[in-house]
């Protein structure tokens, strides 16, 4: 077992999500590659198949708060800097977005996709089925589906208010326009918004100097902090491999320990490393 499939199961998510990764599901169907290849992500970014033509992810996007985590499936690319493009908030969502896209590619139910549903358990593949007849498989129409309802993707349409980046957190935990935010969580309005701003937190900025920030972090023992600079833009590989190892050597939480070795490992794929960041 990989390190990634590992993490999955060390999430406590359901094994059909490390299959899909590793190609049993709708690969066929989809024509992506599963095992993800390394094109450059954040750390935060699990990555479960790629398609070179973007190149894109689809993959699970991780926020570490101090309540603890929250998981956003998402897919999203380096041609746009990683906006997050969140396709659902739970496994179920999850696993219906997959099976839409599926169906839309291929224009039919096939037996494979079939199979997908009654592995990751999907009540009524029919229903979805109809959706996706009527409305293809685009974002801004999952409000016509109750299982999109609540929570809600942050891309999914209500009254024009879609957006691109992470859905904002309920209660007291921090949204993605706060300054806990890694850069890569804020929609690409705030982004800009922020990039001059000098009440944004310092990684938030433009040309923020994300290994000095970082050092930082580490020295006062933030490791949350770290995280969010970590995975904001700005990073060289190399040094980005190497704060990410400091960062699991010093982490209390084995899961975000474990997440970011293999990041580190994925991110070794890369054959030109000097030159690449994100």
């Amino acid at each position: 077992m990989d390190e990634y499939t590992r993490l999955i199961a060390d999430l406590g998510l359901p094994a059909w999500i490390g299959e899909v990764r590793n190609g049993r599901w709708l690969a066929d169907a989809m024509g992506w590659d599963a095992p993800a290849d390394w094109y450059t992500c954040p750390p935060a970014l699990i990555p479960l198949t790629s398609n070179g033509s973007g190149p894109s992810y689809v993959g699970i996007w991780i926020r570490w708060t101090a309540g603890g985590r929250a998981l956003h499936f998402v897919h999203a690319g380096p041609e746009d800097r990683f906006l997050l493009k969140e396709d659902a908030l739970t496994t179920e969502q999850f696993a219906a977005r997959l099976a839409m896209h599926a169906m839309s590619a291929v224009d039919d139910v096939t037996d494979g996709i079939r199979a997908f549903a009654a592995a990751a358990g999907i009540a009524d593949l029919d229903a979805l089925d109809r959706h996706t007849s009527n409305y293809s498989d685009q974002s801004d129409d999952l409000v016509h589906l109750p299982l999109f309802d609540t929570p809600r993707p942050a891309t999914a349409c209500a009254d024009g208010l879609s957006r691109k980046g992470i859905t904002p957190f309920a209660g007291d935990t921090p949204s993605p326009e706060e300054p806990g935010a890694a850069w890569f969580e804020l929609s690409g309005a705030r982004r800009a918004a922020l990039a001059d701003d000098p009440a944004a937190a310092p990684w938030q900025r433009r040309n923020a100097p994300v290994e000095a920030l970082f050092a930082d972090a580490m020295a006062r023992g933030d490791h949350l902090r770290a995280w969010a600079i970590l995975n904001s833009t700005g990073w060289k590989l190399p040094a980005a491999r190497k704060a990410a190892t400091d960062l699991a050597a010093a982490v209390a939480d084995p899961v975000i320990a474990a997440q970011l070795r293999a990041w580190v490992d994925f991110s070794q794929k890369s054959f030109d490393p000097d030159r690449e960041d994100y």
